[in-house]
């Protein structure tokens, strides 16, 4: 532990006092100089105001100066506070003679009160430097107690031991005061110490780590939660910042495993979970949270994320390329059959309607032979989109092989099913397809429509919509059969 740093400390905390002390002096200058002005003669009183005013003057200079103290000079500093306090102490020392002497007996027992309040006020402003309250409170209190021990009375004898004794309560208490004030300074170093070290120790991971008490308020952020999150830790540090991040902070306790954490001492993970960063940005995490325990009782938690959008984006593209057509971006045969099941049994269950729509490009082999497979991928591209353009939300397109194309319409009537077909057919129709720089191509499609029934499997409409397609060929192509 670097005690000269810790001096130095004291020293500046001494030196943040001086405004306080300086008004004090001043507030009760001028009272005791309103008491004494009637009393005390005009040379005597000038004199002692003349050296109150040099004692403000000298802590008004100390307190312009003290910054410039570093940890190598502080002993030096040290003394010119010890010095401006022991005069001061003079000072104040020699107001009681002056009210002894001169001030009328009825009004003495308020050099108590300045004395007094004076020596006790100052154990909080005065005790930061070693020395230095008590070079303060000695002068002040002594020339008091040896003028009571010279006279010859009981009393002022009784009032000297008294303030002998105030005198030694006071210095004990200046002490332990001292002592306390240092001890918070070298436990706040060593806990900023450690967390300085923490924060070297964990700067390096790749994960964000929180630390928070048990009522969930931050107490350390390493450097990579900053640049996940978005927060600088000075700018949030003693704040419920899990409230503020963490979207399941505002339910259920038992549905938060961070707050199941610190408030119930679990541990649980999860690779599903979010957190919301500084702009107002939501993304994905995996979230550790521990419980932090001392003498077996949960004083807080730790949490452990990482960002794991990338890693989402790479799932959702893996899952897509297995759902999905790589050309057209439609789903593809294997999710389409899964999808119609479930589909067939809901509008089964529920009494609903559901119809199907099979789409075959006319003279598609023509296209291919005549312009090229590139040409032809840009006419199923074409159809594709096409179809995404004149279904809703809830429909399901997919490429069911080659040319041809399916279309799932839940809750859809065989009317609704073949007013969407021919408006399909007919777009298709009337929009050119550009195969080249320089040409385009006019494309047409046959559709076959079937509505399920109830009773009815997947394989029989499948039979269906493909005899009503093979019907739409067979008598001419470029139409709609139901």
């Amino acid at each position: 532990m670097d005690y000269k740093a810790i001096e130095h400390e004291q020293l500046l905390a001494a030196g943040e006092k001086l405004p306080i002390i300086i008004f004090i002096n001043i507030f009760i200058g001028a009272i005791t100089i309103m008491m004494m002005w009637s009393d005390v003669p005009y040379r005597y009183l000038l004199s002692w105001i003349a050296l109150l005013i040099s004692s403000l003057l000298l802590r008004l200079a100390l307190y312009l100066t003290y910054k410039r103290s570093t940890v190598e000079t502080t002993p030096v500093w040290n003394r010119y506070f010890i010095i401006t306090s022991f005069f001061s102490g003079i000072v104040w020392g020699m107001v009681g003679l002056l009210i002894e002497f001169y001030v009328a007996e009825a009004h003495q027992g308020f050099e108590v009160f300045i004395l007094g309040a004076m020596a006790v006020g100052s154990i909080v402003t005065a005790t930061y430097i070693r020395w230095n309250y008590l070079a303060f409170m000695i002068p002040m209190l002594l020339f008091p107690s040896i003028y009571y021990f010279l006279q010859i009375d009981v009393y002022h004898h009784f009032m000297g031991v008294m303030i002998l004794f105030f005198m030694v309560v006071l210095s004990i208490s200046s002490i332990n005061f001292r002592n306390i004030q240092a001890e918070r300074v070298i436990s706040f170093k060593k806990l900023s110490n450690s967390e300085q070290r923490l924060k070297e120790i964990t700067s390096s991971m790749g994960e964000g780590i929180l630390v928070i008490d048990k009522n969930g308020i931050l107490e350390f952020m390493n450097a990579e939660a900053e640049h996940i999150l978005g927060w600088n830790f000075d700018e949030i540090k003693n704040t419920d910042l899990h409230d503020l991040i963490h979207l399941h902070a505002h339910g259920a306790d038992n549905s938060c495993i961070v707050k199941k954490a610190y408030l119930h001492g679990e541990k649980n993970h999860s690779e599903d979970d979010h957190f919301k960063r500084k702009n107002g940005e939501i993304f994905p995490i995996s979230l550790t949270a521990a419980p932090i325990n001392d003498d077996h009782k949960t004083s807080g938690a730790v949490i452990i994320f990482r960002d794991i959008t990338e890693r989402k984006e790479i799932e959702k593209q893996l899952s897509d390329l297995a759902l999905t057509d790589r050309l057209t971006g439609l789903y593809n045969r294997g999710s389409f059959d899964e999808t119609l099941s479930y589909e067939l049994e809901r509008a089964q269950r529920y009494n609903r309607s559901l119809s199907l729509l099979m789409l075959d490009l006319d003279y598609f082999k023509k296209i291919n032979d005549t312009y090229g497979h590139q040409a032809g991928d840009d006419v199923l591209k074409k159809i594709a989109n096409v179809i995404k353009q004149s279904i809703r939300g809830s429909d399901y397109p997919a490429r069911f092989g080659g040319e041809e194309f399916i279309i799932i319409l839940p809750e859809t009537e065989n009317s609704k099913a073949v007013e969407l077909a021919q408006r399909i057919r007919k777009t298709l129709e009337n929009e050119p397809i550009a195969i080249s720089e320089n040409e385009t191509i006019h494309v047409t499609t046959s559709i076959g429509v079937v509505t399920s029934r109830q009773g009815i499997t997947t394989q029989t409409l499948l039979y269906l919509v493909d005899k009503a397609l093979y019907k739409a060929k067979r008598n001419g192509r470029n139409q709609v059969s139901l």
